[in-house]
C-alpha cells in the first residue's frame, strides 16, 4: 500500500507536458510555403521569431496564447516527393500546448496559401508508355513481303 502511495505522489508531482506534432503536405512551391508560413507566424499571429533558416527549413518561435506566458514552438518545412509529384511537408510542434493549437495554425496556413496563391497546381499527368518497337518491325516485315510480291510479278 505504501508503494502505491509513493508512486501516486510521484506521478502527481511530475509536470504535465503535452508533446504532439502535426504535419500537412502541400503541393505549392517550397518558396511559397516558406514565405507564407513565416508571415503567418510573424505578421498574422505576432509571434516573436527566435531563429530561422530557409535553406534548412526551420523556424523557432515563441507561441503566445491569450493570458499565457510565451512557450517555445518550432516549424519545419521540408521538400519531399510523393510519387511523381514534388510536395512540401510542414511540421509544427508546440510541446506545451494541446494538439488542437497546432492543427488550428496548420489549417490557417492552408487557407493562407489558397488565398494568396490560388489552388495548387494539379498533379502531372503520367506520360503514356512508349509503344514497343515491335510495331515498327511488323511494318518493316509487311513492307518486305509486299516488295517480294512485286518482284515475283
Amino acid at each position: 500500500m505504501r508503494r502505491l502511495l509513493v508512486l501516486l505522489a510521484f506521478v502527481l508531482v511530475l509536470p504535465a507536458t503535452a508533446s504532439a506534432r502535426r504535419s500537412d503536405s502541400h503541393t505549392y512551391r517550397y518558396e511559397q510555403v516558406w514565405s507564407a508560413a513565416l508571415r503567418l507566424l510573424r505578421v498574422d499571429y505576432g509571434f516573436p521569431i527566435r531563429d530561422r533558416d530557409e535553406d534548412v527549413g526551420f523556424v523557432l518561435f515563441d507561441y503566445q496564447g491569450t493570458g499565457r506566458t510565451a512557450v517555445p514552438g518550432s516549424l519545419e518545412v521540408v521538400r519531399t516527393r510523393q510519387g511523381e509529384r514534388d510536395v512540401v511537408r510542414v511540421t509544427l510542434n508546440i510541446p506545451a500546448m494541446p494538439a488542437y493549437v497546432e492543427r488550428m495554425i496548420l489549417d490557417k496556413l492552408q487557407r493562407k496559401l489558397r488565398e494568396e496563391f490560388g489552388e495548387p497546381l494539379p498533379a502531372p499527368t503520367p506520360r503514356p508508355a512508349a509503344e514497343p518497337e515491335e510495331d515498327d518491325e511488323e511494318e518493316e516485315s509487311e513492307d518486305a513481303e509486299a516488295s517480294d510480291e512485286r518482284r515475283r510479278r
